[in-house]
């Protein structure tokens, strides 16, 4: 009798054992779930800073003081071919993420290289840009 009540506590230590795992794994795989959507929120703030940046390095940033006089800090001192041709390519970027054509990666990817060419261009000679 006594043998046949340890094999039954025995068996109820390791359907407990196994209920408490089958928790733990449903709340884990939930967790990863919730997890996932994550990535997407920090790389759209990512985008967003380095489009700040991107308008900040092409356009300046704009204020106007008390006399009238318009200042444009941040500004970098490029060609203006060169920022021409990188604010079309700015432009064309984002119209095709905002229609859809491009997903968030090659968004974000993109703008990683506009910055990587800013920085080229401007240790460039402005001869060297034609």
């Amino acid at each position: 009798m006594g043998f046949v009540f340890c094999f039954l506590v025995i068996g109820i230590v390791v359907a407990s054992l196994l209920l408490i795992d089958d928790q733990q794994t449903s709340g884990l795989e939930r967790i990863l779930r919730k997890a996932r959507s994550i990535q997407p929120l920090f790389l759209i703030r990512s985008a967003e800073q380095k489009l700040q940046r991107l308008n900040t390095l092409l356009y300046g940033d704009i204020t106007i003081t008390d006399d009238g006089r318009t200042i444009a800090r941040g500004r970098i001192n490029i060609n203006e071919g060169a920022r021409q041709i990188i604010i079309s390519q700015l432009n064309t970027l984002t119209s095709n993420y905002e229609r859809g054509r491009i997903s968030l990666k090659e968004y974000h990817t993109g703008l990683n290289e506009l910055l990587a060419t800013i920085n080229k261009v401007k240790v460039l000679n402005f001869e060297q840009i034609k």
